[in-house]
């Protein structure tokens, strides 16, 4: 009995936050990437995909020939790569998108963004516990990126160095969707409250 209760707990946790949890992996620009040539329309290529928290976006290309500069829309509008929130130069950059809001992303190589080679999505909420909300206008929200060292970094909203905890208000549950995405076992904890 107590096993059949614990099962029937845990397909209801898996329902309620299944379609939360998915993420997506978009790899930009497609088969072509991120890149001048071949007159990829990013533009076009954003339209009809809908960014959640969580997703993915891998920028694919040659890096002696591009990078990849997350910036804020000032910046964007400009084609200013000088004082970009994060740099990316490994020519594979996952980049997770951690929080809702506008991001923005260009090429710093000199005349690359003017001719098209710039991104701006806009990244719903997952509907977790846990989101947190859009970043500033003006400002690029929070995105952590691996490179070809392996390394993840945050950047907070805005570049700066402190940052705000994501608020979380669910009366259900005392932790977050992340601290559970976070730490597998505090599930368990969880589902062991039950038994």
């Amino acid at each position: 009995m107590a096993m059949a209760k614990s099962a029937v707990i845990s397909l209801t946790i898996m329902a309620l936050f299944g379609a939360s949890v998915a993420a997506t992996t978009y790899t930009v620009g497609d088969n072509a990437g991120w890149t001048t040539q071949g007159k990829v329309d990013y533009y076009s290529w954003v339209d009809g995909k809908e960014f959640k928290v969580g997703d993915t976006l891998v920028f694919k290309y040659n890096n002696a020939m591009h990078d990849v500069h997350e910036v804020t829309e000032a910046d964007y509008v400009a084609c200013n790569a000088k004082a970009s929130i994060k740099h990316h130069i490994s020519g594979s950059d996952a980049i997770t998108l951690n929080a809702p809001g506008i991001y923005y992303f260009i090429c710093g190589i000199p005349g690359h963004c003017q001719a098209g080679q710039r991104l701006r999505i806009e990244v719903e909420s997952d509907g977790s516990p846990g989101a947190s909300p859009s970043a500033a206008p003006g400002q690029s929200p929070t995105t952590s990126s691996t490179s070809s060292g392996g390394s993840a970094s945050t950047v907070p909203p805005g570049g700066g160095s402190g940052s705000t905890p994501p608020s979380s208000s669910s009366a259900l549950l005392p932790y977050s969707l992340d601290t559970f995405l976070a730490a597998p076992g505090m599930l368990a904890v969880l589902l062991a409250g039950f038994a």
